[in-house]
């Protein structure tokens, strides 16, 4: 039976639509502890499935697999029901792991549905050769947002439209809408408690920093470890310690080096070790026509904001992390190649967030506590950007903000736009 306490997540809406998949094997991956289990399980009971559950870091799935490589067959086709779920959780653990889902699902693919669960390793395996190609569709799972925790289903994310022109149509629709009071009674918590499923349902202040403490240790002592050849990790976690005060700002990697006494190169490649597990995630300068804008330094965000100090900082890494999401998101279902950029000129003109579709900039994003009065930035925009209309959205820390400016530029409310994004 499916648990009462189960969150739906918004990825279940697509990534198990065959009109996107096909038949392929669904993969789904994303940060440890985000919910990919839970996920796994009640839709195996949604589907009269259960029992069609294999983890393998279970020593007895791996034995049951040696024994007979087709172990999971007499128990689905028993079921007596159209094609059932076969879920593997953590297969890619295990070594030739592609090859074993490979010849399964060349044998199955007309029989049986096969959802496969996993984090870094599951989408840092893309970047080699991929015996799975064609057999598969990616997807993320990112943390919980105000849309799923409250179960309030507005009107199709305004961003699902690519064309500059209808995105801002939809925008301006939406966002004038009531805002559920579900929605304000959510924000402060998730706010304070981050975004993962645990500590935000527990709501308990030494939990929190218990489990968020314990999680960081997990990622660097374990599944680093698992990924890739640091040896430094006391260096590692000294970094993640660095970079808190340093969320709002492009990242000077010679600084760091001088800090962490190591290799400019070396402390870049810890920071994409990091990004793979999903523990951090960063966004480039747009550089396109922006006379004097910074080509290098990449920004950095904490995925879950709770490790970004209070204040504007941890605003501004909630904004970017839901941004994050929902590029990541939309890309996934295939709307387009979003991204997630910032604008940053060497006088020190900037705007925190630039969405593109398609290369193309649609959504110029600032970040303000509190601020009422429209940057300067967010209304110049237009000299960046002559030839392709932008929604701008300056966004404060106020409560029950709706102001709308020329030029397709608005303020509102933290919790009022974070509302509206997948």
């Amino acid at each position: 039976m499916v648990s009462e306490n189960y969150i739906p997540r918004a990825v279940e809406e697509y990534a198990f639509d065959e009109s996107l998949t096909g038949r392929h094997m669904v993969f789904l991956a994303g940060p440890r502890q985000v919910g990919k289990t839970m996920l796994a399980r009640q839709w195996l009971e949604k589907n009269g499935c259960p029992s069609l559950y294999y983890n393998w870091d279970d020593l007895s799935t791996r034995r049951t697999y040696r024994n007979d490589s087709r172990f999971f067959e007499s128990q689905a086709r028993s079921l007596g029901i159209r094609d059932p779920w076969i879920v593997f959780d953590e297969i890619h653990k295990r070594n030739h792991w592609r090859d074993i889902l490979k010849g399964i699902y060349d044998i199955f693919w007309k029989d049986f549905r096969f959802l496969v669960t996993g984090s870094a390793r599951l989408d840092l395996f893309r970047r080699s050769g991929d015996s799975l190609v064609g057999r598969y569709n990616l997807f993320h799972m990112m943390p919980m947002n105000i849309r799923e925790i409250t179960g309030v289903r507005a009107p199709t994310c305004f961003m699902r439209g690519n064309e500059a022109k209808q995105l801002i149509r939809a925008f301006e629709s939406q966002i004038s809408l009531p805002l559920p009071q579900e929605a304000e009674e959510v924000f402060i918590p998730l706010r304070h408690f981050g975004p993962f499923p645990e500590p935000f349902l527990r709501q308990n202040d030494r939990f929190s920093r218990k489990w968020h403490q314990d999680y960081f240790s997990l990622m660097i002592r374990q599944d680093l470890k698992d990924i890739s050849r640091v040896v430094e990790l006391d260096k590692v976690e000294h970094l993640l310690q660095l970079l808190p005060e340093r969320v709002s700002a492009p990242l000077s990697m010679a600084n760091l080096s001088r800090e962490l006494e190591a290799a400019h190169t070396t402390v870049k490649s810890w920071l994409e070790q990091l990004k793979r597990l999903y523990l951090v995630f960063s966004i480039d300068p747009w550089t396109q026509k922006i006379p004097r804008g910074l080509k290098r330094e990449k920004k950095w965000y904490f995925l879950d904001w709770y490790y970004t100090p209070e204040g504007p900082a941890r605003l501004e890494n909630m904004v970017a992390t839901y941004l994050y999401r929902v590029c990541l998101c939309l890309s996934d279902m295939g709307y387009g190649p979003y991204r997630l950029h910032y604008i940053r000129t060497l006088d020190k003109k900037e705007i925190d967030f630039l969405v593109t579709v398609e290369n193309r900039p649609v959504i110029a994003v600032e970040v303000k506590s509190g601020d009422l009065h429209l940057a300067n930035s967010l209304k110049n925009r237009v000299k960046w950007f002559p030839d392709s209309p932008t929604l701008g959205i300056q966004v404060v820390d106020r409560r029950e903000v709706l102001q709308k400016f020329p030029e397709n530029t608005w303020i509102v409310s933290i919790e009022r736009l974070l509302s509206l994004l997948d």
